[in-house]
């Protein structure tokens, strides 16, 4: 019934786990130096507010860098938004080139299966392994937190990592957009990189500069973000539901590209 998705979990079981896990190494290490952040914690902010951090950082909404949550967002949240890009440019949008290119395409769509379901399986796969991330980081949070005698507010992260993984959702339909459309896998990491770093740029451009600050709301990066829920102490209600609009739109788009283009490679 799911054989697609089976033999893929299984067979992308490495680089599905990894990245998480590299995330959650962060988060003992983060604790277990906190003495010595929190006693930097004036500096971090002078740093962090200064021109040229906020040029290329924007707006980041952390919080208070003298406590643990504040810390814990910025550390965390930063590097989990970079690893991202990286992951939603390369990996989505290869889920079909990757076939052309070993040329077992052919093989794939020879199952008794429909091409989009095929492809929905894939992405699937994807959404499953990005679970982890919310999953594995509020588990490790609380034990790290409670390990130090600190406090956190586990509601609000709790739906800081949904809304991170919305992002993956949203921005990984994009990256297959680019897949689908092109078929080969230059040209799809090209343009999904072009895309995604685009938005990335723009919100950041948009949070730094107040003329700007219009743009942000074209890029996805700008919905469910992580110091946003955190100065707002609320569910982003309609930030949710653009990024499962976006998320939608580019994943039904995808599927219907690839099933009634024909294949000439």
């Amino acid at each position: 019934m799911v054989q697609v998705y089976l033999k893929n979990l299984l067979k992308n079981w490495k680089s599905g786990i990894f990245p998480p896990l590299l995330i959650v190494m962060m988060v003992p290490m983060i604790a277990a130096i906190w003495p010595e952040l929190h006693k930097a914690s004036e500096m971090f902010e002078e740093i962090l507010n200064s021109p040229a951090y906020t040029a290329f950082l924007g707006h980041l909404g952390m919080g208070d860098l003298s406590t643990w949550n504040g810390m814990f967002y910025m550390y965390c949240f930063i590097w989990l938004e970079m690893i991202m890009v990286f992951l939603v440019i390369f990996f989505p949008s290869r889920m079909i080139t990757t076939e052309v290119d070993k040329k077992t395409l052919d093989m794939m769509l020879s199952l008794p299966i429909p091409r989009w379901r095929f492809l929905l399986e894939k992405f699937l796969v994807y959404l499953t392994y990005n679970l982890l991330y919310p999953i594995i980081i509020l588990f490790i949070s609380y034990l790290s937190t409670n390990a130090m005698g600190e406090q956190m507010d586990y509601i609000i992260l709790t739906y800081s990592l949904i809304g991170i993984w919305m992002l993956f959702f949203a921005l990984g339909a994009v990256s297959l957009l680019c897949g689908a459309l092109f078929l080969e896998s230059r040209k799809a990491l090209g343009v999904s990189a072009f895309v995604i770093l685009a938005m990335y740029i723009i919100v950041r451009i948009g949070g730094m500069v107040e003329s700007l600050k219009v743009l942000k709301y074209f890029s996805i990066f700008n919905y469910m973000a992580a110091g946003n829920i955190l100065e707002s102490g609320a569910f982003p209600v309609v930030d949710f539901f653009v990024l499962l609009g976006v998320g939608i739109v580019a994943l039904v788009a995808s599927l219907w590209i690839f099933q009634k283009r024909e294949l000439t490679y």
